[in-house]
């Protein structure tokens, strides 16, 4: 089982909507600019963690928070899938990884999240999040235009 995830707290009408609207800019930038590929914005909506972790001197209470965590990534099969829903209960304390330069990447098809993990030297990058689900996060019908969540 992978060690070390990333979570885009909560995937809110908002912050879907916003996703929706660069897609939407990128675009529109390829119009003019055929060589455009994805565009990056400053972004801290991802909280980067791991399951790995030294027990040693670690809090009880903390202890036992990490042990419900892996419990509830193992059920979600991560494995299996590379993006998952987490129930509303779950919650990352005392495993996160520090990390600088966090981004959003927007392409045409969805968005990730990457940063650079503190005092490493190599960049962390989160599966895609299809505009399939950024529309229905937005609570819009996937028959509507995009341009609908600028208004």
């Amino acid at each position: 089982m992978s060690t070390h995830f990333a979570l885009v707290g909560n995937l809110t009408k908002e912050l879907a909507g916003h996703a929706l609207r660069r897609i939407q800019v990128l675009k529109e930038l390829k119009k003019t600019d055929e060589l455009v590929y994805e565009t990056y914005y400053w972004d801290f909506n991802a909280e980067y963690f791991s399951l790995r972790a030294d027990f040693t001197n670690m809090p009880e209470k903390v202890k036992t928070t990490l042990l419900t965590v892996a419990e509830i990534v193992e059920a979600l099969a991560l494995d299996d899938n590379e993006l998952v829903t987490a129930p509303a209960e779950f919650e990352v304390v005392e495993a996160q990884i520090a990390v600088e330069c966090s981004q959003m990447v927007v392409r045409e098809d969805g968005i990730a999240f990457l940063a650079i993990p503190k005092h490493c030297d190599f960049y962390v990058t989160t599966a895609e999040i299809p505009v399939s689900v950024l529309q229905e996060a937005a609570s819009i019908d996937k028959n509507e235009t995009l341009q609908k969540t600028a208004s």
